[in-house]
């Protein structure tokens, strides 16, 4: 198997010449391989195309994917290839000249008595961690606000670094989110000095595997310190720490009516330009929340060049600012607190995603998946409201096992199966719901 894509250097290719398709991600060849009964892989680079370039193998753990492909995969350098070859007269170069010219298949069969054997010493760790998690007793103790704020970073960086050739060296996420920690301890520490007790009480939550996949808070919604139903209100802290131009973000105001009237008076004496967005839904722990029906508010102050890189440093936090947006959020909490009656719930009616948003995701189908540990499946924690999913009567909870023809094991196998779709097309899509198995035709849609 060649890395890149066949005409690489050609604008008018079936393919987009330089631009890479999804096609030439290594996890979708796997994954087209592993459906058409391949028993392993052997990657090489595509040389002729990148002359001058060194035939390097790619740095282990530079590359995302699922855990367990059922698929034995591997990488060896282009020299290693064309000996295997050598006895059939071709070499690497002249087959990825020959697809190039045609597009057609040369595949063959090599001497059936060669034998790759192939010893692995890879050694897959499991860690447990924790959430820490305190609660502040109210004079009301049967309802309570949750303050959260993820504590865990990329360690030394992974698939997930925006500095690829900084993989190993340390990723500090002073902003990502120490910024949001330090944030959460203070209002801690402060609130809980307060004489008087708080009107309801205050759960602070340090949640673990954000960057995982919202582990951390999916764990919590499922094992909540007083129940989701008697929590009014989720309250998250996500780099707070790098204020530009007095500007602060505040996501999940639609979540609740009287949300934004209520941030804006709290802001009033800190006087922030606020950038409010209604949706409850976002790349970070309140979005576990939102899908559980309870109301949320997250505060941000934004992205910046320093995002999942090493440089994301101490010396580059902005304290004096994020003080003031901890200021902000006390006021938050304490009007929140004081209210008369529970916030009311909204579901904020969410766009489907625009094809620019959701560009090589394919046709549109409205599940919002749970990064929660499945054995086999796809979870939603959510489904969006007169999507495709919604339509033929898929619910949050339901574990999608089968997308037409292709069985799927893990989110990369529904990604790859959705792209190989266009809107229009009717398919069958098989859930799990309590045991059941559940057959649903869907008409995907075209992403607005």
């Amino acid at each position: 198997m060649l890395r890149h894509e066949p005409q690489e250097f050609d604008e008018k290719s079936v393919f987009a010449g330089q631009q890479f398709t999804t096609h030439s991600e290594i996890v979708h060849k796997a994954i087209n391989a592993r459906n058409h009964g391949a028993a392993a892989m052997v990657l090489a680079n595509d040389v002729g195309n990148h002359a001058g370039q060194p035939d390097e193998l790619i740095r282990f753990g530079g590359l995302a994917g699922p855990e367990e492909m059922k698929l034995a995969a591997m990488q060896v350098k282009a020299a290693v290839a064309d000996e295997w070859l050598k006895p059939s007269g071709q070499t690497l170069e002249s087959l990825r000249s020959a697809i190039d010219k045609d597009l057609s298949n040369h595949s063959f069969a090599l001497n059936p008595a060669a034998r790759l054997s192939l010893k692995v010493d890879v050694e897959r760790i499991r860690k447990k961690v924790a959430n820490v998690v305190a609660v502040l007793p109210g004079r009301n103790q049967d309802e309570c606000i949750v303050v959260g704020a993820h504590y865990d970073h990329l360690g030394l960086g992974d698939q997930h670094s925006l500095a690829p050739s900084q993989i190993g060296q340390i990723h500090h996420g002073a902003d990502d989110n120490a910024s949001g920690t330090s944030g959460l301890l203070e209002l801690a520490r402060g609130l809980s000095r307060e004489k008087r007790k708080p009107p309801r009480s205050i759960v602070f939550a340090a949640f673990a595997g954000e960057e995982a996949g919202l582990l951390g808070s999916s764990f919590y919604v499922s094992h909540p310190a007083l129940p989701l139903s008697q929590t009014l209100a989720m309250i998250n802290l996500d780099m707070i720490g790098r204020i530009s131009k007095n500007r602060l973000y505040v996501g999940g105001t639609g979540t609740s009516p009287g949300f934004r009237k209520l941030v804006e008076e709290a802001n009033s004496p800190l006087g922030f330009e606020l950038s409010f967005s209604a949706s409850g839904y976002g790349a970070s722990d309140h979005t576990s929340f939102t899908v559980r029906g309870v109301p949320v508010l997250f505060f941000f102050s934004g992205l910046h060049s320093d995002y999942h890189k090493p440089s994301d440093t101490w010396d580059k936090i902005d304290a004096v600012d994020g003080a003031r947006v901890v200021g902000l959020v006390a006021n938050v909490i304490q009007s929140l607190a004081s209210l008369d009656e529970r916030p009311q719930y909204v579901r904020v009616a969410e766009p489907a995603p625009s094809a620019m948003a959701g560009a090589g995701y394919g046709p549109y189908f409205g599940s919002v998946p749970d990064f929660g540990e499945t054995e086999h499946g796809v979870k939603f924690a959510d489904i969006r409201d007169g999507s495709p999913a919604a339509k033929a009567g898929f619910k949050a909870g339901d574990v999608l096992v089968q997308f037409g023809e292709q069985r799927i094991d893990n989110l990369y196998d529904f990604t790859y199966a959705l792209r190989a779709h266009k809107p229009g097309d009717k398919v069958l899509v098989t859930v799990l719901r309590g045991g059941e198995r559940i057959t649903r035709e869907v008409t995907l849609e075209v992403r607005r």
